[in-house]
């Protein structure tokens, strides 16, 4: 690829961004818009609507309990669902049966920016050739697109790593303590739409403090306390703690301690007694019908010391694993971030092709492996994007997996996998021109 005016490069991600949110509309006749998680989004964005953020209390609760029939229908304040995505959808009106077109185009929008976003930082980067090949990857990859037209927080959440990723590049090669700010505010909004990515909040600071801008750091540290502080507020009174989500991580971390990995899906973990038992056991913390029906606060405190419950049992089995079988569990957390990485487990299964789709996920994985360690050795911003993806592989590595977790950093994936290509197709012409010499003191000899 030949190096390309800055504007005609503008033009170019522009039209790989069109590309890749065309792409995602692509999949609106085959990609129904309701999967597990959007019962749970959308009476949060009804809430949202109707001036509050209190939600039903649903028959049956995220923990399995049973709710008493005369507390069903009774007023919780929502702290399980962090509000990035309802926002969303709530600003786009949906909330009655038939297709959300509204978001569907909103969501193809937010993923054509980020595909342009992605080049644009893989160009900062690396260069206009790695810019270039990183949009097209991220335009083509056909397994962010399908969450377009699904009421799930993927595609903004995919959107929101690409913004984060291509201010942090700015800020660092700026050190301009507006963009720093800018990449504070927009890994807030992605832990407000998954709590997950709540453990970059800190990272984006240390950047800041690594390259020695204080400024930056205050202005990054202010941006994620105005986004951040209300929610994190809000769920300390709620649920009588501090944190981005009532529940979740314990119950993750309750199935790989219990031995998730190769062989052994999460289906057939949950189905064990060990298991049930370990899980169903936080049921005691249950709070009655009377308090359900007049204290709307009173389930989602359930809901955090189940949490606590579930992830105190589970740091202790991890421990008594480790004690006794620490390769086993080595093994296990190994497979799940491999397993992390493999799209296909997220999308339909053709009969007569896994096998193709799994090899062409294990060339991608190594290739984004070569590049990430391509980009750590070159320093800079991406040596810190590798090392969070490092990271971000290890945290969910200890924790129960799906192929989706790794929807949102796709193109951040796709742009390493960009970076190793063009070193071999670098390497390659090398050694082609150290190779002509020769042949042509062979020709003269001839």
């Amino acid at each position: 690829m030949r190096a390309v005016a800055p504007r005609r490069f503008a033009v170019a991600a522009l039209v790989l961004g069109v590309v890749g949110g065309v792409h995602g509309l692509v999949y609106v006749p085959f990609a129904g818009p309701v999967l597990g998680d959007t019962p749970g989004y959308v009476a949060a964005a009804k809430a949202i609507r109707a001036g509050s953020y209190s939600t039903p209390l649903p028959d049956v609760d995220i923990t399995a309990l049973h709710i008493p029939e005369s507390a069903q229908g009774a007023p919780e304040r929502q702290s399980y669902r962090t509000p990035g995505f309802p926002l969303l959808l709530a600003a786009t009106g949906w909330g009655s049966p038939g297709r959300p077109w509204t978001l569907y185009v909103v969501q193809a929008i937010l993923t054509g920016i980020g595909v342009a976003l992605i080049a644009f930082t893989a160009r900062r980067l690396w260069g206009e050739r790695a810019g270039l090949l990183a949009g097209v990857l991220s335009a083509l990859d056909p397994y962010p697109k399908h969450y377009v037209p699904r009421i799930l927080s993927e595609a903004l959440a995919g959107f929101l790593v690409a913004l984060a990723a291509y201010a942090l590049v700015r800020a660092w090669q700026s050190r301009s303590a507006w963009w720093w700010a800018a990449s504070g505010a927009a890994i807030s909004a992605l832990a407000l739409t998954r709590p997950l990515f709540g453990l970059a909040v800190p990272l984006v600071v240390l950047a800041a403090l690594v390259v020695r801008s204080w400024r930056g750091a205050l202005a990054c540290v202010a941006a994620c306390a105005l986004l951040l502080g209300p929610w994190l507020a809000w769920e300390g009174d709620v649920a009588g703690k501090v944190t981005l989500s009532s529940f979740g991580e314990g119950w993750n971390l309750l199935i790989a301690a219990h031995g998730e990995g190769y062989h052994h899906t999460a289906v057939e973990v949950e189905n064990e007694p060990s298991y049930k038992r370990d899980f169903l056991s936080v049921r005691r913390f249950a709070p009655s019908a009377e308090a359900l029906r007049r204290n709307p606060e009173a389930h989602p405190h359930y809901l955090a010391r189940a949490d606590a419950e579930q992830r105190r049992l589970a740091w202790r089995l991890y421990r008594h694993r480790l004690g006794d079988e620490p390769l086993t569990v080595l093994g296990e957390v190994v497979y799940r971030g491999y397993f992390l990485w493999m799209a296909h487990e997220d999308w339909v299964q053709p009969r007569g092709f896994v096998w193709l789709l799994r090899a062409a996920d294990w060339l991608v994985l190594a290739l984004a492996a070569a590049g990430a360690a391509l980009a750590v050795r070159r320093g800079g911003a991406g040596r810190g994007l590798a090392l969070f993806l490092v990271l971000f592989t290890l945290v969910n590595a200890v924790h129960h997996v799906e192929a989706r977790y790794a929807m949102p950093v796709r193109g951040l994936y796709v742009a390493f996998v960009a970076l190793a290509l063009l070193a071999l197709a670098d390497r390659k012409r090398r050694q082609e021109e150290r190779g002509e010499p020769h042949r042509g003191a062979r020709q003269v000899a001839g």
